[in-house]
């Protein structure tokens, strides 16, 4: 049964998979300009470094968030595997509600660190400085809200649904 909410947490995990796609082509297009233009015409933009930065940035951060989305991040799991599974699976939970807790934790001191950077542009483009700092506080919250859809979900900390059971 799909639920309003299942609903919300699919298209922001859909629009957060869009994004790191879209922001890792802007990304590699800035950076072919600065190497066309330097190897070329021995006249790099000062702006095109600046800008694939800004998108890795939200690139890392999104595709971070999605890893928990999807159970596809990087774990040491020797531990977990040589505990019984009922225990396995309480230590899953925990995991979870760990990462959903650092997740907040991010979105929180990313707000204060955005906040105290309002008023503040970038050297060469000139764009407001929370902008790169705002992708802190997105991640943070995209993190917590997936870890929480797994841990209600009864899904572990990593890997497919089916590992669940």
């Amino acid at each position: 049964m799909r639920t309003a909410a299942h609903d919300l947490v699919e298209a922001l995990a859909t629009a957060t998979r869009w994004s790191v796609q879209a922001l890792t082509l802007l990304m590699l297009a800035a950076l072919a300009i600065q190497v066309l233009m330097r190897s070329v015409f021995n006249a790099p933009p000062s702006w095109s470094e600046e800008l694939a930065l800004l998108a890795f940035s939200w690139t890392a951060l999104l595709a971070l968030a999605y890893g928990v989305r999807e159970g596809i991040h990087v774990r040491m799991d020797m531990l977990l595997d040589a505990l019984p599974r009922a225990l396995r699976r309480g230590a899953e939970r925990l995991v979870l509600a760990a990462v959903a807790g650092i997740g907040l934790y991010l979105a929180v001191a990313g707000w204060h660190y955005t906040e105290s950077a309002v008023g503040t542009t970038s050297a060469a483009i000139g764009y407001p400085m929370p902008l790169l700092y705002a992708s802190c506080v997105a991640c943070g919250a995209l993190v917590a809200l997936f870890a929480a859809e797994r841990l209600l979900l009864g899904l572990p900390a990593c890997g497919e649904p089916e590992a669940a059971a």
